[in-house]
């Protein structure tokens, strides 16, 4: 599961950082994004930490939630995160969903960066920045990968 998962990011087309974080204790994996963009306008924008941006480099980090659905409850996480997506314990999480978030994932980021760097160009119309995920999207992006895909698992990691 760790491995199928950190294969399909490494597979994505990103310029900001992306990290791969699991924990044992708590069976999850969370994947963490940062996506920073240069400006040179001349205001101040406040990050995430209520922070002056420095230098004219502006981050925006966030992450989603992999979580082992028979241990903890993801909703009680849903507003931490992007978006959390649960998997079935030890049997770990199917292709077809892995391969449809990944997909989906993949434009997730990039609309993202774009909306980025138009927020800190003055370019947008809101004065607060967030990355847009649609959980439809997400689903549709699911439905239209093979649904032999939808038995193939891979398995949550031994420690």
């Amino acid at each position: 599961m760790l491995d199928y998962i950190g294969d399909k990011m490494d597979a994505l087309d990103f310029d900001g950082d992306l990290n791969l974080n699991w924990d044992k204790e708590a069976h999850v994996i969370e994947l963490e994004y940062t996506m920073t963009v240069i400006t040179d306008k001349d205001y101040t924008i406040e990050d995430q930490d209520g922070k002056d941006a420095e230098s004219g480099e502006v981050s925006y980090d966030d992450a989603v939630l992999f979580y082992d659905k028979t241990k903890i409850d993801g909703n009680e996480y849903a507003e931490d995160y992007l978006t959390v997506i649960p998997f079935a314990g030890k049997k770990g999480i199917d292709q077809q969903t892995v391969d449809g978030f990944f997909a989906y994932f993949q434009q997730v980021l990039d609309d993202g960066e774009s909306d980025l760097l138009d927020f800190v160009d003055g370019t947008s119309e809101g004065d607060e920045f967030a990355v847009a995920f649609d959980p439809e999207e997400l689903a549709k992006a699911i439905a239209a990968e093979p649904a032999k895909k939808a038995d193939t698992f891979f398995a949550y990691p031994k420690y």
